[in-house]
């Protein structure tokens, strides 16, 4: 951890399918390039960035606000990255 506290961005879910398994799967991949600790929360419902099944089980329709919180040393440079990923109206659709 950095010791500097955490990063937070809120973001609106886009995709006009939600946060559906293969927007995730591409969340996850993206998070492998990065140490830091990645939690999604949905109101008081807290998901592990790095676990499918919690992401999936925020069951984030279009519209709902997430906040992307973020520790650790390369906390700064995965939050953009990753923020822009959850707020995709759907590239992960390739």
């Amino acid at each position: 951890m950095s010791g500097t506290g955490a990063i937070r961005r809120t973001v609106v879910i886009t995709n006009p399918r939600g946060l559906h398994p293969r927007a995730v799967l591409v969340f996850l991949k993206t998070c492998k390039q990065f140490k830091a600790t990645i939690t999604v929360w949905r109101g008081e419902k807290q998901a592990d960035g790095r676990s499918m099944w919690d992401l999936i089980g925020l069951a984030a329709e279009p519209g709902t606000e997430l906040v992307l919180e973020l520790d650790g040393d390369d906390a700064a440079a995965a939050v953009g990255p990753l923020g822009e990923l959850l707020e995709s109206p759907g590239s992960d659709d390739e």
